[in-house]
């Protein structure tokens, strides 16, 4: 198991908390990572993960500091002390 440092915003701050961290199993990825997220709060799990149990699209990631995009992106590995930043959709206009 490793700990990973976590840091939501605006509506997932009220779902999960603002600072905490989670443990997972090596090799962490960052689905393992926001899947142990929403074990926090149920509810909030599904505006993490869709159907099929894969990260939504939507959700902005970033590994100390970086945004995480692309297809691989959940299966992006995860280490020790990293932190993970989660945020919400963006809208605006």
């Amino acid at each position: 198991m490793i700990k990973v440092h976590i840091r939501s915003f605006a509506r997932f701050r009220e779902l999960f908390g603002d600072r905490f961290e989670v443990e997972v199993c090596q090799p962490a990825t960052i689905r393992s990572v926001v899947q142990a997220v929403g074990q926090r709060n149920r509810d909030g799990l599904q505006e993490l993960m869709d159907g099929e149990g894969k990260v939504k699209r939507s959700v902005i990631l970033l590994i100390n500091r970086e945004r995480i995009t692309g297809e691989g992106r959940e299966n992006h590995p995860v280490a020790e002390g990293d932190e993970v930043a989660i945020y919400p959709p963006v809208a605006g206009g």
